[in-house]
């Protein structure tokens, strides 16, 4: 049998029909729904003319089904009942998360933000299989397979698909012991005397830029490419540390470190989880974003 191309019933129509048959007009329908009743009384008016024929009659009592209203709503709640459960399954589908989910992201950023969000997933999804790798190392990526999510910051493309996150700011940071010793930098020639920590990315040179277009080269006392490391050795008193403050956040709040010169930080850069395809990307690829999301924008808010 050849399958018409179009239905001329809508969902949203016999929802209103069946409602308008148990409350007996079209105002109490509306009353007891989240829509208008010029809205319902659209709809209606809508179905009448795809099908032809009238389904109700109003008058100052109320509404009444006509005879073809009546025999279209002994089929509705059936049909309502079953488009219903359609789309709870496929919501439920969508959420499932399972299979293997490449993400990529800066470094720095995989330790403080996303693996908390991955063993937090795990956890509620124990088939999903999760490989991080980080920016600085592209040689790899480019023999793996395809990523299906990457963590960006500043500018993006405007060929990506992007959930925006919220802002990044990055940071100057030293424990208080080094601070209360060598004294704390207000200027970028106050600064540039201090012993500084650097941590380079990918053969990145010693130059912190910072706010105003200023920048600051400099010979580093000591250079980690590893920020948690660098981080770690400004906590001991090695120095002051250029990180994401998120990075340091918790160190802070455990007195560990402290933030320094805060009039010279850049400003925030922002923060994105793109992905690759839009809305034709794998079920678990949409499904992570929908739960990711929500939880990464609280942390950077924080």
């Amino acid at each position: 049998m050849e399958l018409p191309t179009e239905s001329p019933l809508r969902v949203e129509a016999l929802i209103a029909l069946s409602a308008i048959a148990q409350h007996g007009s079209v105002q109490a329908a509306a009353d007891a729904s989240s829509l208008s009743a010029p809205k319902l009384h659209r709809q209606l008016r809508a179905q009448e003319q795809r099908l032809g024929v009238a389904l109700v009659t109003t008058s100052a009592r109320g509404s009444t089904l006509t005879a073809a209203g009546e025999r279209l709503c002994e089929y509705a709640d059936t049909l309502i009942h079953a488009v219903t459960g359609a789309e709870a399954s496929a919501r439920q589908e969508h959420r499932e998360l399972k299979g293997t989910l490449r993400l990529q992201a800066p470094q720095a950023l995989i330790e403080p933000l996303l693996l908390p969000l991955v063993l937090r997933l795990q956890e509620q999804h124990p088939v999903l299989k999760i490989y991080l790798l980080a920016d600085e190392h592209p040689s790899r990526i480019e023999r793996e397979a395809p990523m299906h999510l990457r963590l960006m910051r500043g500018p993006l493309p405007g060929t990506v698909y992007a959930r925006p996150l919220g802002d990044l700011r990055i940071g100057l940071f030293a424990s208080p012991h080094y601070l209360n010793k060598a004294g704390r930098p207000e200027n970028l020639n106050s600064l540039a005397r201090h012993a500084l920590i650097h941590c380079p990315r990918e053969g990145q040179a010693p130059v912190w830029s910072l706010a105003g277009g200023q920048s600051l080269r400099f010979a580093p006392r000591l250079s980690i490419s590893a920020s948690a490391a660098a981080l770690r050795a400004a906590m001991e008193g090695a120095g002051i540390v250029w990180c994401y403050a998120l990075e340091a956040r918790h160190a802070c709040a455990q007195g560990l470190l402290e933030p320094v010169a805060e009039p010279l930080w850049p400003s925030a850069d922002t923060l994105a989880l793109t992905y690759a395809l839009g809305i034709r990307a794998p079920a678990s690829v949409l499904a992570f974003l929908e739960l990711a999301t929500p939880w990464l924008r609280t942390q950077l808010a924080e």
